[in-house]
Formats: C-alpha cells, structure tokens, sequence
C-alpha cells in the first residue's frame, strides 16, 4: 500500500477574522480633566463600542457651556445631538481602539 502525504499548500486556508474587545472609560460625572464619581473600565466585545456624552447648558449670554462627561460603554450608541429645553446633549461613539473615549474635554461649543 502506497501512502501519499497530505498537501496542505494547494487547499485554501480559511481565516475568520472577529473583531478584539475594546476597553471603554467609564464616568458618571467627569469635569475639567477629572473623573469626580464612577470611575472604572468597561469591555465592548463587537457592538458600537464606547460612548462619550457631553451635557452643556445653554447660558444667559446666548452659549452653550459644557457642565459635565459622561463615559460608557453602550450597545445602541449613535452619535447625536439631542436638546431638551436647556439642555443639550451631545453623543459620540467610537471602537476599535482601547480607551477611544478618553476625554479630551472643551469647555464650550
């Protein structure tokens, strides 16, 4: 009986490529550079990834004033724009990046 070796380099090699967990900063409250309450990490293992949500507050001189950050990790996330009365929240998403979310931080828009 003549045995031939199996020849691997003619077969075509299937890769499944799935995307790596990404590491989000969490933040209930974080102002001027500083998480003040809720600091921790969180895992998004494929959904939109890591949400930063700014809050600004519309002044008496016709501005909008950032008043705090919140950092999450969050499945639905879309970037947006969303006002309530004086209120206006900004939604940014991001992934692929570990920490993506780290504040950077501005003080008005």
């Amino acid at each position: 009986v003549k045995r031939t070796p199996i020849q691997l380099c003619n077969q075509p090699l299937l890769l499944f490529s799935i995307a790596p967990d990404t590491l989000c900063m969490v933040c209930k409250n974080f102002k001027k550079g500083q998480c003040l309450q809720g600091k921790d990490n969180c895992t998004m293992e494929q959904g939109p990834g890591c949400r930063t949500r700014d809050f600004f507050l519309f002044s008496e001189k016709g501005r909008w004033n950032l008043n705090h950050t919140e950092l999450d990790c969050y499945d639905f996330c879309m970037s947006s724009n969303y006002y309530i009365g004086a209120l206006k929240i900004s939604t940014f998403c991001c992934k692929g990046r570990d920490f993506c979310n780290k504040y950077t931080g501005k003080e008005k828009e």
